[in-house]
């Protein structure tokens, strides 16, 4: 049993456009934990600049990688399935 998710998504038998969609959306989750946690538990106060931008940051990379992810898996279902 495999106790690392992004090792568990890696050796799945998934097309290689799934994964790349869900190590996508592991990684907006990874940046948006930190700024959730500061919202739930930190100061009422605060000014999180940089967890913000550590979101952002993550959320661009994510979605690029949701569009490539997208595009893969569109090639292999429906353009390398006919060849």
């Amino acid at each position: 049993m495999l106790k690392n998710p992004v090792t568990a998504i890696l050796r799945s038998n998934s097309p290689r456009g799934i994964k790349i969609i869900a190590l996508s959306l592991l990684l907006v989750l990874v940046c948006a934990a930190p700024l959730m946690l500061y919202v739930f538990l930190g100061p009422e106060d605060g000014n999180p600049v940089g967890l913000g931008l550590l979101f952002a940051g993550g959320a661009l990379v994510a979605h690029v990688g949701f569009t490539v992810g997208l595009v893969l898996l569109i090639w292999d279902v429906f353009i390398k399935k006919n060849k």
